[in-house]
């Protein structure tokens, strides 16, 4: 379907130019790199292509005040022309674009000059639009503790062994209330210029309780927690250790791992099957294959997709195949084509059946707000197909389809969504995400006594749904 879309929009993306479109080589002709397809050039020598980013392709440095205007210009255009999302989004682009033209102004090096460029790019607040071959560096050291959101409030969810902060009496359970002085909000919003942005503000605040504590290795950190049943304390901490300290997913009964679909007979006797990644291609529908026969006679199925931020939706046609009888409508692109931001045009996505069986009971799919890309499609496919209750809390919500590259004369490459993705109802997914059918939301409480309340449900939600057949 991927590739359906990519084909259709190599046809019609700026019908001017459709005819003459022609491979020709990435950057300048000297450059030895991989033909690239080129749906649009700029007089500027900047181009578009539809296919894949370029490789081997480094921004130039040392560029005067006339070729940052030139490379910005470019840019403006190519997003006001080629993104897909402005009737998605209250952005007025024309303004944005004059705000950073004067700002502009301000950029004296080249650091500062692709700094502003990603904020430029951040304005679209889109997961998948980002700049390709150029990062601003992220201090990435922490306090030798790992924090996790419940509620909307940042809690020590695991400590180091040997860490510095264990022995200063960092207890699990704790609540973030300060970092260097800033309140909580106040540390967010200076983190917010600093990273990648995201489709969601949900999906902001799960990134931004991420790096919270983050900064430059063998700094110092102030933080003031609230211990459970304790009084607020300060601490400071040593910066010695990465960012997100490494966590293994804990199952309450026995699992087959594999190395994407793990999976097992929970206690009530429903089948339970945790897709863990999409970062695979088909394998992980031979995973799921494997999974599903395991559990044939299970009498309701959990699919938990928590956690899953994405990857690849390769699998994804063949895993719906396994639970519907015909074929069916599970969404639709709209894919731009041409340069005005309602120039769009719908692609139907279907499954249909798959597989030497198909497994006709209960199913419910276990979501969250980091739920995302490749995730975030499989759960609109299954929602789509009517195959499903969901459970838990609303998806990141980031599904752009496809992608479309903008490189500039200084060779920088920036990713910019160029299509959208939509349920069978018509409902974008791209800043909305696929609501539960039955919101729950876990609380520092559930955590800390080992409760799971959205795998609680979902068994009781099967449970309801055998009685009712």
């Amino acid at each position: 379907m991927m590739a359906r879309i990519r084909r259709l929009a190599l046809r019609v993306l700026f019908p001017v130019l459709a005819a003459s479109l022609a491979f020709a080589q990435a950057g300048s002709p000297s450059d030895a790199q991989a033909p690239v397809r080129i749906a649009k050039r700029y007089p500027s020598g900047g181009y578009i292509t539809l296919t894949i980013a370029p490789s081997g392709l480094t921004p130039a440095k040392g560029l005067s005040e006339e070729q940052r205007q030139a490379n910005f210009e470019t840019l403006a255009t190519a997003i006001d022309e080629t993104y897909a999302h402005f009737g998605l989004k209250p952005i007025n682009w024309s303004q944005v674009t004059a705000q950073y033209r004067e700002r502009l102004r301000q950029a004296r090096t080249d650091e500062d000059f692709y700094g502003l460029l990603l904020l430029f790019v951040n304005e679209l607040r889109d997961t998948h639009s980002w700049l390709q071959n150029w990062r601003k560096a992220v201090p990435s050291y922490g306090p030798g503790f790992r924090v996790d959101l419940f509620e909307g409030k940042p809690y020590v969810v695991s400590v180091d062994t040997g860490a510095e902060a264990a022995g200063a009496g960092v207890t699990i359970g704790s609540e973030i209330i300060e970092v260097d002085g800033m309140t909580v909000p106040q540390r967010r919003e200076q983190l917010r210029s600093s990273l990648r942005a995201t489709s969601s503000e949900r999906a902001f605040l799960r990134e931004a309780c991420r790096n919270l504590l983050a900064g430059e290795k063998d700094t110092t950190v102030k933080v003031t927690l609230v211990p459970p049943g304790g009084p607020a304390r300060a601490v400071s901490l040593r910066r010695a250790s990465g960012r997100y300290p490494s966590t293994t997913t804990m199952y309450p009964f026995s699992v087959t791992n594999q190395e994407f679909v793990h999976y097992g007979l929970h206690p009530s006797g429903l089948g339970y099957v945790h897709i863990e990644s999409f970062k695979g291609r088909e394998e992980i529908a031979d995973e799921f294959d494997r999974a599903l026969e395991a559990l044939r006679a299970a009498p309701g199925l959990i699919l938990d997709i928590r956690d899953n931020a994405g990857g690849f939706g390769n699998a994804h046609r063949r895993i719906v195949g396994r639970f519907i009888a015909s074929q069916t409508l599970v969404g639709m692109s709209y894919v731009k084509s041409g340069p005005g931001h309602g120039d769009l045009t719908r692609i139907d996505h279907t499954c249909s059946p798959a597989g030497p069986w198909q497994y006709a009971g209960p199913v419910a799919l276990l979501v969250n707000d980091v739920t995302g890309s490749a995730a975030d499609l499989f759960a609109c496919y299954m929602r789509s197909a009517g195959r499903v209750t969901t459970v838990g809390s609303t998806t990141h919500g980031n599904l752009p389809g496809t992608a479309a590259y903008a490189v500039l004369p200084c060779h920088l490459i920036v990713r910019i969504s160029n299509a959208y993705v939509c349920d069978a109802k018509g409902k974008p997914i791209e800043c909305h995400g696929n609501e539960p059918d039955v919101a729950v939301a876990p609380t520092i409480s559930d955590f800390l006594n080992g409760r799971d309340p959205v795998l609680d449900k979902a068994v009781a939600v099967l449970h309801a749904a055998r009685a009712a057949r």
